[in-house]
């Protein structure tokens, strides 16, 4: 494959590359699952829930800076949508005053709340995917029953992202080879052109590769080289894992007795 900036990371050889694919899913599901019950009041919980992703992160072998890159191309998005929470108090509150503009304490400690958890559940995301190679990942989600059609279309999606940046690059390149000094106007009617005869090209070659596997007999099944094989270290990080996540839980129901 050409481009490996979405796999480069993907074959390691550190704990948390060997683990099942299975196991991962599990908790990445339950360690998402479990963060978005925490309310303010118990928020110094998330010192805790952010070791462990950083844990994770640490034992895989790969930069710390690595998922801080990929963390920073999703985490703005959420961050802009959640801006204007603080700003509309409630009529029974009395607003905070900064630089003259009235915020919410209830919006505020919504806008801590979303951030932290969205910063949690990429972070989770990020390490644990970067760590897993696609198609046993797509292996995994098979053995939860996970219907074929869904998978089919993750695949496909997946490589066909290679596929559309070959084609794109080829484009690009037949370009420049021809235009060299246009006007605004002209570039926009070239950069429109561009973008059909991508569409039609990617289009054709999405037929192309449908009439191909039909004709090898696919039916919708996940192959890999070896299948999913839960070892004994699967077993024990998974008991290490769910203790530590469910220590706030379990230390809350000790006090209440």
């Amino acid at each position: 494959m050409k481009h490996d900036f979405l796999d480069h990371h993907r074959k390691g050889n550190s704990l948390v590359h060997r683990l099942d694919p299975r196991l991962k899913i599990v908790m990445m599901v339950f360690f998402i699952l479990v963060v978005l019950t925490i309310n303010y009041e118990n928020r110094y919980w998330f010192l805790l829930y952010f070791a462990v992703p950083l844990l994770l992160a640490i034992l895989s072998g790969i930069s710390l800076l690595h998922y801080l890159t990929k963390l920073l191309r999703l985490y703005p998005m959420i961050f802009i949508v959640t801006l204007l929470i603080p700003l509309f108090p409630l009529p029974d509150e009395t607003p905070y005053r900064f630089w003259g503009i009235s915020v919410s304490p209830t919006g505020l400690q919504k806008f801590i709340l979303i951030n932290a958890k969205a910063i949690l559940v990429l972070f989770i995301s990020i390490v644990l995917t970067s760590t897993t190679d696609f198609m046993r990942l797509l292996k995994g989600l098979e053995k939860f029953r996970i219907p074929a059609l869904v998978l089919a279309i993750l695949s496909f999606m997946y490589r066909f992202i290679f596929l559309l940046i070959d084609e794109m690059e080829r484009v690009i390149m037949a370009y420049r080879s021809r235009y060299l000094h246009l006007s605004l106007i002209r570039k926009l009617k070239v950069l429109a052109s561009m973008i059909g005869l991508l569409f039609i090209r990617t289009y054709e070659r999405g037929e192309r590769i449908y009439l191909a596997m039909e004709s090898r007999g696919f039916q919708g099944n996940i192959y890999t080289l070896t299948d999913l094989c839960w070892r004994m270290s699967d077993s024990v990080v998974a008991v290490i894992f769910f203790l530590i996540v469910l220590v706030p839980f379990i230390s809350m129901l000790v006090k209440s007795l």
